[in-house]
């Protein structure tokens, strides 16, 4: 079992710090957290959104990683939308923070005047901070210049396009783009590779109040490896509140192989401006059965929009 474990570990240590990511891709998407990695979809809303996670991954270690995040996104001007976001990721010894600002810009495609079809594209910046805390390890080699850097700071740029047309939406977006230490190795020091993240899918309503949702997700990087996500969710939508369960299977592949992650169960549900959501990792890897599996929590709040009191511009 040590060994199982200090081989996780080293896996775990050596990718993050080689590799730099940024906010980790769970299921925030599917908990209305969508925005947090396209731009585009600040400001989707008439609202003003709050969103809040929590991740915690690998259960049955002491020191697994979690990660908690905060965003805020609303219309700001007339089509314009802007966000802003927090997310830390601790890691064990490796503990990292960042913070991402920018803004959206909305073209009506017909005039509902519910803002069922839309076009947007957006833009924002990620200012990201990592820090290695040397006294948590005893490598055997402590010259080892892997570990002579103690903190790191990067900055990325992230770009998103949307669209929603009546009961169909899809999203574009390609996250991760090195602006500063944009050298692909510096100092055994990788920028976190380029993402491309494509989603869509169609909300079929059975009733007026009882629509399901099959969707797809595909996570494509510059290092040849991908995600993608098959989705179904099933929602029950009154006036004031909604219910929505289904589940979520991830795939991953690259040049070693394929193989099925994990399957995820998803619950949320919403009451007048509150809402709430949890997903359940059930992992289908041979890691799990020592490292346990992960789960999200997440909460969110609509606020009318004080910002923008005038309204979108149609």
């Amino acid at each position: 079992m040590r060994r199982i474990y200090t081989l996780f570990f080293v896996v775990v240590f050596l990718g993050s710090y080689k590799s730099q990511e940024t906010l980790p891709f769970y299921q925030q998407y599917l908990l209305d957290g969508e925005f947090l990695f396209n731009p585009a979809l600040y400001g989707s809303t008439d609202d003003v959104v709050l969103n809040l996670n929590y991740q915690k991954q690998f259960s049955n270690f002491d020191q697994s990683p979690n990660v908690q995040s905060i965003g805020l996104h609303a219309n700001i001007f007339d089509r314009v939308g802007a966000g802003l976001s927090f997310f830390r990721d601790q890691n064990g010894p490796i503990s990292s923070n960042g913070i991402s600002a920018g803004a959206s810009y909305f073209i009506p495609i017909d005039d509902d005047g519910e803002r069922k079809s839309q076009f947007s594209f957006g833009t924002n910046v990620n200012f990201y901070n990592m820090n290695i805390d040397l006294g948590m390890l005893n490598p055997q080699e402590p010259g080892d210049p892997l570990l002579s850097a103690e903190s790191l700071f990067l900055v990325y740029a992230n770009l998103g396009m949307a669209v929603t047309y009546r009961n169909f939406f899809a999203g574009v977006s390609v996250n991760d783009i090195a602006i500063t230490n944009d050298i692909p190795i510096v100092n055994g020091i990788e920028p976190e590779p380029t993402k491309f993240i494509l989603h869509t899918g169609y909300n079929y309503y059975v009733t007026e109040e009882f629509y399901v949702t099959p969707s797809v997700l595909a996570n494509f990087n510059t290092n040849s490896s991908k995600l993608i996500d098959l989705n179904l969710m099933a929602t029950f939508a009154g006036e004031q509140s909604s219910f929505a369960a289904g589940a979520s299977l991830r795939t991953a592949s690259n040049k070693f192989g394929n193989q099925n992650l994990g399957i995820s169960p998803v619950i949320k549900a919403s009451v007048n401006n509150f809402s709430f959501g949890a997903t359940y990792n059930f992992g289908l890897s041979d890691i799990q059965e020592y490292a346990g599996s992960s789960f999200m929590l997440s909460i969110g709040y609509r606020i009318e929009n004080f910002i923008n009191q005038r309204g979108f511009r149609y």
